[in-house]
């Protein structure tokens, strides 16, 4: 298998605990995969990137305020393509919104270089107001386009990741650590995240967001 959406590649995750498994065996791509994702679910966003400008992604919301729209958990924004809305509930986003008349927020999230943040509001403009209550009682009347994730993985995503792929190496030495992994090559992923690890993805965590330890 290959590292999906990792803050690692596998040599690096090998160079870093000082050890290599056979071409082909994935234990380490399966590593790093599981440790990316316990990363996320710690902090409540994901921090590799989801669309591209040239192929986009859409995601669609509740509207839970007319005038603003915030994100929420996993769904921080780096660009943004089109916002439209379903105005009258038949699950046809009809209307794209001019981009005179929202903005995107904070203002200089994606301007701040080795620092730039992911947009999570969306801010509407001119007296612009999303739709209320339609006859059909649907709810998600918001689309979003656009990519989503961080401008760039932060440093501390990635040292968090080595550190919990050091801690992954170590269990393979403990009776219960490790699930047969001289016969099946299979580790078992720290159910707790380690201290320096939380400690260095505590600014990280979205505000909005209780999930793991």
């Amino acid at each position: 298998m290959a590292v999906t959406d990792g803050y690692l590649t596998s040599a690096e995750a090998g160079s870093y605990i000082g050890r290599q498994f056979a071409d082909g065996s994935g234990i380490l791509d399966d590593v790093v995969t599981s440790v990316s994702r316990m990363i996320d679910q710690h902090c409540g966003r994901h921090f590799y990137r989801d669309g591209t400008t040239e192929v986009p992604v859409a995601r669609v919301f509740e509207v839970e305020n007319l005038s603003e729209l915030e994100l929420g958990p996993f769904n921080d924004l780096v660009s943004i393509t089109s916002l439209k809305t379903d105005d009258n509930g038949d699950g046809t986003y009809e209307t794209t919104l001019s981009a005179s008349n929202y903005q995107l927020c904070p203002v200089n999230a994606v301007s701040r270089g080795a620092y730039a943040e992911p947009y999570t509001e969306i801010d509407l403009l001119n007296s612009t107001t999303f739709p209320s209550a339609v006859a059909s009682g649907r709810e998600y009347l918001i689309e979003v386009t656009g990519v989503w994730g961080w401008p760039a993985v932060p440093a501390e995503v990635r040292q968090a990741a080595r550190i919990l792929v050091a801690e992954v190496a170590k269990l393979q030495d403990a009776p219960l650590g490790v699930v047969g992994q001289s016969e099946f090559g299979v580790f078992r992923v720290p159910a707790q995240m380690p201290p320096v690890a939380r400690r260095m993805l505590a600014p990280l965590v979205h505000p909005a967001w209780v999930g793991i330890g």
